[in-house]
């Protein structure tokens, strides 16, 4: 069974720490006043503004950041301040990671690695969710889904989304930025997904390249072992609806042998009103086709979309 962090408090103290790409001082200042309006006391890392090349720090230095956080009780979370590239860097160290009491731990994007890490190797319910100085310093988050997400609230949370496959499942939620994901394939850092809820989600990737990362997860027979995939907004993929068409209608060949719901549109990671998933959690989907409502966790409208239905996720908050 995953374990819950506690639930965050106003006056709690949040660590921010850059796993991955440099920080911007424009976007740190934005960051550290968002964490301050939400009530949160934020304390950054040593060396913050950290430049080395393409990275902010090396992966021993990163890797004693977290620890030096996960070792302080008075830090109740651990927010990463932006994605970029470097995250994976720290995968080899991890294993020497301890962790007395687990604060929350939240990230998307380049992070995705060592959320993952985190809930397969230690068992932790961990947060896909904003980064402190992009995403929340940019005003792009969905302020009360993360707030009631971060307080211990996870039960019964609807997120927007559309219906692109049909299919009622339960399942525990795993999954992030796809090319991440793509990367960890032949690899012993590859997340768990055997009878999962898997999560998909991109930014700048055009469609050529999305589909050589589907086609490339399709090979390696993974789609087969998921109970359900959910793929995000996609941000800066497709130069017009007719692209995302396609794309759309890629996806639904390669799961033609797959019995399993597909929802797209959902606001996780990258693009605008981003909000939280907590990955290790479980998820109800109850997606139908048609205009009748199903009792269960996926609600969703009659209006069609590019062959689709409007819908929902609602994240049911079980382990």
């Amino acid at each position: 069974m995953n374990k819950k962090p506690g639930k965050l408090k106003k006056g709690d103290k949040v660590g921010i720490f850059v796993p991955s790409s440099p920080v911007k001082e424009s976007y740190r200042r934005k960051g550290l006043e968002a964490i301050r309006q939400l009530g949160y006391e934020p304390v950054e890392v040593d060396d913050i503004l950290a430049k080395r090349d393409f990275v902010a720090k090396e992966p021993e230095a990163s890797f004693a950041d977290l620890q030096g956080f996960f070792d302080n009780p008075e830090i109740k979370a651990v927010w990463a301040a932006r994605g970029g590239y470097g995250a994976k860097r720290l995968l080899p160290f991890l294993s020497g990671l301890e962790i007395a009491e687990a604060p929350m731990v939240i990230g998307s994007s380049d992070v995705s690695y060592l959320l993952w890490y985190l809930l397969d190797r230690f068992k932790l319910v961990v947060f896909y969710g904003p980064m402190a100085y992009s995403a929340l310093a940019d005003d792009r988050a969905n302020i009360d889904n993360l707030v009631r997400i971060l307080s211990g609230d996870y039960d019964g949370i609807e997120v927007p989304g559309s219906v692109l496959k049909p299919g009622k499942v339960k399942g525990i939620v795993t999954g992030g930025c796809l090319s991440n994901f793509v990367s960890l394939i032949g690899t012993p850092y590859l997340p768990q997904v055997e009878e999962r809820v898997l999560l998909l989600e991109d930014v700048g990737e055009r469609p050529y390249r999305l589909d050589r990362m589907i086609w490339q997860i399709a090979q390696a027979g993974l789609f087969s072992r998921i109970k359900a995939l959910l793929l995000g907004q996609f941000p800066g993929c497709f130069k017009d609806p007719e692209e995302k068409e396609n794309f759309l209608q890629r996806m639904t060949g390669y799961f033609a042998g797959h019995d399993i719901p597909i929802i797209y549109d959902l606001p996780f990671g990258h693009g605008e009103n981003i909000h939280t998933l907590p990955l290790g959690i479980q998820v109800e989907i109850d997606a139908p086709w048609h205009g009748v409502p199903i009792r269960g966790s996926l609600s969703k409208q009659d209006s069609q979309v590019v062959s689709t239905i409007a819908g929902s996720v609602i994240i049911a908050g079980h382990l």
